[in-house]
Order: structure tokens, then sequence, then C-alpha cells
């Protein structure tokens, strides 16, 4: 899997203190019962044990082995102050308007 994260959303990033074991999860998760629909999110949270580790220009990033088959081959994430972060690929954009929060 291929992460490019554009400067306004690295700008954010860099802005982050990780503690120790910390990334930022991206996550695709089917949802719904009529429709097949995935919901994104960004979370700072601590690696688990399917999680694959990628370090972005410095920045951890942690998916899931289940989030990697949907997600496909690459992820693009952007930052506008305006609309918040957006998770896309160079076919299709994933979510617009998600904020990064912490896990609980």
């Amino acid at each position: 899997m291929e992460i490019d994260i554009k400067p306004a959303a690295l700008s954010q990033f860099k802005q982050i203190e990780f503690q120790e074991g910390e990334g930022i999860r991206i996550e695709a998760v089917f949802v719904g019962s009529c429709t097949i629909a995935a919901e994104h999110s960004l979370k700072i949270d601590h690696k688990r044990e399917d999680d694959d580790l990628f370090n972005v220009y410095g920045i951890p990033l942690l998916v899931s082995k289940a989030s990697q088959k949907q997600l496909g081959e690459k992820v693009i994430i952007d930052y506008n102050p305006n609309k918040g972060y957006k998770l896309s690929s160079d076919q299709e954009v994933y979510q617009y308007n998600l904020d990064l929060t912490r896990a609980e």
C-alpha cells in the first residue's frame, strides 16, 4: 500500500505530539444493511497486532489488514481548514470532512 500525504495535511500532522507506540489510524469499515458502504475515519491510536505501520515523512500511520483491502493500493490524505481531512485514491474520493480524533 502507498500512502501520500499532501502538504496541508502534513503540516497539520506535524503539530501532533504522539505518545510512545501511537500513530494515525486510517480506517475503512463496511456499514449498512440494505446497501454496502464504507465508513472512513482518522484517529490517533496505538498500534494493534493486525496493523501495518507506515512511516511517511516522519508521520506514523497505522492501517489494519482489513482496511487495506477496502482502501486499495494507494491512499491520499489532504486537508482543508474549512472542510477537514479528505481521504481519496487516484480514482475516487472516499470521504470528505473527516476530523482527526484521539481513540478512546
